[in-house]
């Protein structure tokens, strides 16, 4: 049965602290003592050419698919970064799921998330590239 509590959160977040750029602003939550949730609110990444199905759209939010995110994200460096940050939401996680007979047990849930539909994506590139 999936569970998260605050102490395995600790653990997660100063590995995460380790991975995460500078200038990446995020927040951790447990929901429902099952579910790690990072949700990333500002950062200087532009999506643009980055994640397939974002081009031409003027979407401030992406929900990463936590099983099969290298399909999606495009741009290596990106997907490399979002690999590390995947890594350390996974901490300490296992999975002896079985789909054949609907059976699932994991350590724990992880969703990755760039803005919500209530707090959209800030791209704070341009604000980073002013100052410099």
């Amino acid at each position: 049965m999936a569970y998260m509590n605050q102490e395995k959160k600790a653990k997660i977040a100063a590995a995460l602290k380790k991975v995460v750029p500078a200038g990446w602003k995020y927040s951790l939550r447990v929901r429902h003592h099952s579910t790690l949730i990072m949700t990333v609110t500002a950062a200087p990444l532009d999506f643009s050419g980055k994640v397939d199905w974002f081009e031409g759209k003027a979407r401030a939010e992406y929900d990463v698919n936590p099983y099969h995110y290298e399909r999606n994200i495009t741009c290596d460096e990106f997907r490399a970064q979002v690999k590390a940050i995947m890594d350390c939401l996974n901490l300490d996680n296992f999975n002896n799921s079985d789909t054949q007979s609907d059976y699932f047990h994991v350590g724990h849930y992880v969703e990755l998330k760039f803005g919500t539909y209530d707090r959209p994506y800030v791209n704070t590139a341009a604000a980073v590239a002013a100052a410099a």
